[in-house]
């Protein structure tokens, strides 16, 4: 089995072992909201982050002296996870350390992702659990693509309030210590210069939601959460996606060492100790 598939008779999903990540997810009878994968363009529909979000600064950490290298958001979307328990309209899946993983992130953890359909869309549940004999640093996000069916100009990001935050500016991948000040209405204006820089990042936001918004077509979904360590907006130039991206870490900074004991953005989990995130896709059309 490659794919499972969800549905509560108002909204269906399709979902990926690989990376335990969503392909698909709508209404019944209307189409998807998340892009349709063009490798060409980005190769990935709504990656899960783990264990870093972001980039490390050179892919490449040390820890208790030793060095290790490790991609762009980790390696838990390109690994097979398995079905923990499956209903029609949810499933638990997980992803437990291997002596691969150790090989790249010397920790033993296990990551269950759990979907719940609810009327409206899907909730999004991560938890992750230390299996290890020592502290657990980790990281872990969201990374959903949706589907842009105008120019990026005839969309904007309608906000759960108003607010004034620090936009985290970034150098390549990097962050570069610079913010630059955003004061959002509620509403934000959607264009290619925004992300001239790569993503639009918040870190703790002050807003519980945001919903994807076509100016003359109305919200085509929203995200909601109750507390998230950051939040990135993304896209690339003429691209037919938009990700909202809802993140418990973050990447890099340029000034970072690299000693994974003082990198920013991570969480730390005792022995035996487990922690949940959760956020929710809910679909406007």
């Amino acid at each position: 089995m490659e794919f499972i598939e969800l549905s509560n008779n108002l909204v269906e999903a399709k979902i990926a072992l690989k990376g335990a990540e969503i392909i698909s997810l709508n209404r019944i009878g209307n189409t998807s909201v998340l892009w349709n994968k063009d490798d060409l363009i980005w190769n990935r529909t709504a990656p899960n982050l783990f264990p870093i979000v972001g980039r490390l600064k050179g892919d490449s950490y040390f820890l208790d002296g030793k060095s290790y290298q490790m991609k762009q958001h980790g390696f838990a979307r390109d690994q097979q996870f398995t079905i923990s328990y499956q209903t029609s309209d949810s499933v638990d899946l997980t992803l437990i350390w291997s002596e691969d993983t150790l090989s790249i992130y010397p920790f033993k953890f296990e990551l269950t992702i759990r979907y719940f359909l609810f009327e409206a869309g899907i909730d999004v549940h991560y938890m992750v659990r230390n299996l290890d004999k020592k502290k657990l640093g980790y990281s872990i996000g969201g990374h959903p693509g949706f589907q842009l069916k105008d120019e990026l100009n005839m969309y904007k990001l309608v906000f759960s309030n108003p607010f004034a935050s620090e936009r985290h500016e970034l150098e390549g991948a990097y962050y570069s210590g610079k913010c630059s000040t955003m004061d959002c209405s509620g509403e934000l204006e959607l264009n290619n210069a925004l992300f001239e820089n790569d993503a639009v990042v918040f870190k703790n936001p002050p807003f519980t939601s945001v919903g994807l918004v076509h100016k003359t077509g109305g919200e085509l979904v929203r995200l909601q959460f109750d507390q998230l360590d950051a939040i990135g907006f993304w896209t690339k130039k003429d691209a037919p996606f938009f990700c909202i991206e809802p993140w418990w870490g973050w990447a890099d900074e340029l000034k970072h060492t690299g000693d994974f004991e003082t990198k920013a953005g991570l969480h730390w989990l005792e022995i035996g100790q487990q922690q949940d995130f959760k956020y929710s896709i809910v679909l406007c059309l």
